[in-house]
């Protein structure tokens, strides 16, 4: 058998939801895409559908796992 090590890594992809936000009922669809842009941390995460193939490493965030030894 092969020797290894674990190597930890993050990985970072992409996933989209659907939602809503109110906005003021006289903006245009223009306006309310906007209002909804700038407000867009108030917009409630809906339920998360994974975007296949999306998936990268983020190499700045990868280590090998230590081992202590006695």
């Amino acid at each position: 058998m092969a020797k290894t090590k674990r190597l930890n890594v993050t990985v970072q992809c992409l996933a989209v939801y659907n939602s809503g936000i109110d906005v003021p009922y006289d903006m245009s669809l223009e306006e309310a895409v906007e209002y909804a842009k700038e407000h867009i941390n108030e917009i409630p995460v809906g339920v998360l559908e994974y975007i296949s193939d999306s998936d990268q490493i983020d190499e700045d965030n990868c280590d090998f796992t230590v081992e202590e030894t006695a």
